[in-house]
């Protein structure tokens, strides 16, 4: 766990987190004009990441000291967060994949986007992990700065690398084949 003195906090994200995560997997798919194609429900998200069979890991950014403006309580608010699981590669050994990484449009350049891949790196370091890979879509230039700020590496131009996905309906078919 980290604080950084805006009064965000970075931790692992726990199953009560998956409301305000799933929220924010909405926004982000707004955002990237996607909105329509999150098919995801609360259960299987919960059921995924802390579950029997683990899919992925949270890490979340986390606002201490909001105000609710009924109660006049002091409640904390998930601003973003970083989804990630495990993989392997062939030429690498271990690896982690970040599907997502988030931070709320009124938290942005304040450190937080950073913090989360800082958190995110120091998993990766205790885990042995060679690398961590993403995807940016590529119009998203605020992104791909900050990507490239920290030391990533576009292998798109680099390397000369295309990635697929192969979608629901293309799987069952080719499964039943």
């Amino acid at each position: 766990m980290s604080k950084l003195p805006n009064g965000v906090v970075i931790r692992k994200g726990v199953t009560d987190d998956c409301e305000e995560v799933l929220r924010l997997v909405k926004e982000l798919s707004e955002y990237e004009n996607m909105l329509p194609d999150v098919k995801l429900t609360l259960d299987q998200f919960r059921e995924d990441g802390f579950g029997d069979n683990l899919y992925f890991q949270l890490l979340v950014a986390e606002k201490c000291g909001s105000s609710d403006s009924g109660t006049g309580e002091e409640k904390a608010k998930l601003i973003g967060y970083a989804l990630y699981f495990k993989k392997y590669s062939t030429f690498e050994g271990r690896s982690i994949y970040l599907e997502n990484l988030y931070v709320a449009l009124a938290f942005r350049k304040q450190g937080i986007g950073f913090a989360l891949f800082k958190n995110l790196a120091k998993v990766a370091v205790s885990e042995k992990c060679a690398r961590i890979e993403f995807c940016c879509l590529s119009w998203n230039k605020m992104a791909i700065d900050f990507y490239e700020k920290i030391g990533a590496v576009d292998i798109t131009k680099q390397e000369n690398w295309h990635c697929f996905k192969i979608l629901d309906e293309e799987i069952r078919m080719l499964a039943s084949c």
